[in-house]
C-alpha cells in the first residue's frame, strides 16, 4: 500500500516525487503550501499513475502539465522479488519520460544520459566533466591502497580512504568501518588526497543562482559563479558543491558534486533558495 499524499479529484499545483517522508520533500512541500500554492509528496508508484502520455506521430503530451520536484529514492540494495523490482523499474520508466516531456517547470528534470549521471562516484572523473584537470589523483581499490608517491602540490598531505559500501572515510593507514563487518565484508576502497583537518564551503545552485552557507569572507574566491559554471557543465539545475579550503583560504577545490542536496545543505540558504524556487516552478 501507497504510504504517499494520493490527491483526491483533480489535481493542481507541484508534484514531489519522493519518499513521503524525505526531508528535502516536506520542506518543499510545506513551502510552498505556506506560499499560497498547492503541493503534494507523491512517492513513486502514485506519481506514475498520476500522469498519462499521449504519442501522436511526433507529437507527445503530457496531462496533466504540472511542475514537478523530483527525489526519486535509490533503488533498494537487495532485490526484494522479481514482480515488485519490475514494478519499481517501470513506474520509473513512465516517470522519467513524464518528466523529460511535460512542458511544465520540472526540478531535477532528466536528460538523455539520466538522472544526475554525469555526475559519478569518481571525483576525479566529476571533475573532468565539469571542465577541471588540475585534482588530485584518485585510486580505485577492492583492497586498501597507500598514497601513490608523494602529493601534488596544493592538494593537501593526508592520504584518506573511503570504503564505497559505508561511505567512511578515515586518514591512512587507518581502515574506514565497513557497511557489513566481516571478513570479507570490506571494500571496495576509493582514496585521494586531501588536508590532515580540511575546511568545506557547501554552495547550493539552483540554475544560475547560487548561495553560499557560511557568512565567511571568501568572496575572492568567486565560489558561486565557479559552482553555476559546475553545474551547467553536468546538467544539473538543483546541485549543491563542497568545496575543500586551503588553511589560508586563499584556494578551494571542488571536492563533491551532490545532484540530490540534503535537507542540512538547502536549509542553511533558504532565504535566498526558498523564493527563486517559487520563481522557477510557478513562473
Amino acid at each position: 500500500m501507497s504510504s504517499s499524499e494520493a490527491p483526491g479529484g483533480e489535481p493542481s499545483g507541484l508534484v514531489v516525487v519522493a519518499d513521503p517522508e524525505d526531508p528535502v520533500a516536506v520542506d518543499v512541500r510545506d513551502f510552498v503550501l505556506e506560499s499560497g500554492h498547492e503541493a503534494t509528496v507523491l512517492d513513486v508508484f502514485d506519481a506514475a499513475q498520476l500522469f498519462t502520455i499521449t504519442v501522436d506521430g511526433a507529437t507527445a503530451v503530457v496531462e496533466p502539465a504540472l511542475p514537478m520536484f523530483l527525489r526519486l529514492p535509490a533503488p533498494p540494495l537487495l532485490r526484494t522479488g522479481f514482480d515488485a523490482e519490475f514494478h519499481l523499474n517501470e513506474c520509473l520508466a513512465h516517470l522519467w519520460a513524464v518528466a523529460a516531456l511535460t512542458p511544465a517547470p520540472v526540478i531535477n528534470r532528466p536528460e538523455p544520459g539520466g538522472l544526475g549521471t554525469r555526475v559519478s562516484a569518481s571525483a576525479a572523473l566529476t571533475e573532468l566533466r565539469a571542465g577541471l584537470a588540475d585534482g588530485s589523483p584518485e585510486i580505485f581499490s577492492a583492497e586498501p591502497s597507500g598514497p601513490p608517491g608523494e602529493p601534488p602540490n596544493g592538494q593537501g598531505t593526508q592520504w584518506w580512504i573511503q570504503d564505497l559500501d559505508s561511505w567512511t572515510t578515515r586518514p591512512w593507514p587507518e581502515l574506514p568501518d565497513p557497511l557489513v563487518p566481516s571478513a570479507d565484508g570490506r571494500g571496495p576502497y576509493r582514496a585521494r588526497w586531501s588536508d590532515p583537518e580540511p575546511l568545506f564551503e557547501s554552495v547550493v545552485v539552483l540554475g544560475g543562482q547560487a548561495w553560499r552557507s557560511s557568512p565567511v569572507d571568501l568572496d575572492g574566491l568567486g565560489l558561486e559563479e565557479r559552482s553555476t559554471e559546475i553545474g551547467a557543465r553536468l546538467g544539473l539545475q538543483l546541485s549543491a558543491v563542497v568545496w575543500r579550503l586551503s588553511p589560508d583560504l586563499t584556494r578551494a577545490w571542488p571536492v563533491v558534486v551532490e545532484p540530490f542536496p540534503d535537507a542540512e545543505q538547502l536549509r542553511m540558504v533558504w532565504l535566498g533558495l526558498g523564493p527563486q524556487l517559487l520563481k522557477v516552478l510557478f513562473p
